[in-house]
């Protein structure tokens, strides 16, 4: 991995890059499903093409080095979205049900909101919902309710980035849970303020439009504990916070399953049994935390919310209103990616690993170039992104999605 400075002074390169290209937005059908196996639509490349028709791309582990010391989670403890379901927010989602990587946005916002997205946000979050196999349109959801768009948010009681990670639980559980892959983040030991606007990029050069309320991206390098002079968090970087707020949505998962054992009858039946039962419940932890959530999951039942506070009820209930309406959206998200940004996507997801990995991460975007643009100049974040993240994800063990320490 080349060091730390090096790499500042290839993001900064590669921002420029970046600033002269735009993200483009176009309206398509969703294609139907055809069950496990992925439809080939669009115009994949060649080698994307080749993913599809031969592998499944929920299966991102190596079988002999990344299996969890416990059992996986039963089925009906998941609840796969599917088009058919597309009037509801789903958590789960299925990677192989369609070749495309679909997110559907309102042309006109939503709630006032018009959320832009530049491309370095639109692969993280392919990445996470791919790996993690959760619904993109979800982690939307949140991003819309908990800080409307702005990374650079943080909260009075220090809860950073697009995704409100807290810096003293969220960062603790995160920690315990994945101490290979976020112990050496770097965190803000003192995140109690706004940080000021002139360290923020230029929204016009970085989303091609003025956003209609403030949705600042951090400047330089993401991993850099300080811009400017100011102390910043990674997980006021996009890349950071998706991945973070993936692998905690995870680790709820598998806490609530193997931790509470007496309620997981009571879990299954209410996911089996209302429409947006694991959405509201995952939303629900996330924001009331685990403990409250049992508490009222044990006094209640199905009816849990009632036990958890006005805070919690409300932002379940707008967290899936935003979900549904981004799902029932009439435009896509899409664009191409050139080499160059392909290579600085993976620069940037390899800030987000472990100093101590031993990935080669020159030799895999040189094998990036080989095999995805031998044939094509550019790739698309509709048909071929994918196929990039399965490529990614299984070229060595140590990127393969994470199970947390239980």
């Amino acid at each position: 991995m080349r060091n730390k400075f090096s790499i500042h002074i290839f993001a900064l390169i590669m921002f420029l890059v970046f600033s002269s290209c735009d993200t483009y937005f176009v309206a398509t059908q969703n294609p139907s499903s055809q069950g496990a196996t992925p439809d080939i639509t669009g115009t994949p490349s060649s080698f994307s093409q080749g993913i599809y028709e031969t592998s499944d791309l929920g299966e991102l582990c190596f079988q002999a080095d990344c299996q969890p010391d416990y059992d996986e989670l039963s089925a009906e403890f998941r609840e796969d979205y599917a088009p058919e379901m597309a009037g509801n927010c789903s958590f789960d989602d299925d990677p192989n049900r369609t070749s495309q990587f679909l997110l559907h946005h309102q042309a006109q916002g939503i709630n006032g909101l018009d959320l832009l997205l530049s491309k370095e946000d639109l692969f993280f979050m392919a990445w996470v919902s791919l790996r993690y196999q959760i619904n993109p349109h979800f982690l939307l959801g949140v991003i819309s309710q908990e800080s409307y768009g702005d990374c650079a948010a943080v909260s009075y009681a220090g809860a950073e980035g697009c995704f409100q990670i807290t810096n003293d639980y969220g960062r603790a559980q995160l920690e315990d849970s994945y101490p290979d892959r976020v112990e050496s983040w770097y965190w803000n030991e003192g995140a109690t303020d706004y940080y000021p606007d002139n360290i923020f990029i230029n929204p016009i050069i970085w989303f091609g439009a003025e956003p209609q309320t403030d949705q600042y991206r951090m400047t330089l390098d993401p991993a850099s504990s300080t811009v400017l002079g100011m102390s910043v968090s990674s997980v006021v970087n996009f890349n950071f916070g998706a991945i973070a707020s993936a692998l905690y949505y995870r680790w709820e998962d598998y806490f609530l399953y193997y931790h509470y054992e007496s309620l997981q009858d009571t879990v299954e039946n209410l996911i089996e049994t209302t429409a947006e039962g694991k959405a509201s419940l995952m939303a629900s932890i996330y924001n009331g935390g685990i403990g409250r959530f049992t508490s009222a999951l044990k006094a209640h039942g199905a009816n849990y919310l009632k036990g958890m506070s006005v805070q919690t009820q409300d932002y379940v209930e707008r967290v899936t209103d935003y979900c549904r309406a981004y799902q029932q959206g009439d435009q896509l998200y899409t664009t191409t990616y050139a080499i160059e940004e392909v290579e600085y996507l993976v620069d940037l997801l390899a800030m987000t690993y472990s100093d101590a990995g031993d990935v080669d991460w020159d030799g895999l975007k040189q094998d990036i170039r080989t095999n995805f643009f031998s044939s094509q100049e550019e790739i698309t974040l509709v048909d071929d992104v994918k196929a990039l993240i399965y490529y990614i994800s299984t070229y060595d063990t140590s990127l393969a999605p994470e199970w947390p320490i239980m």
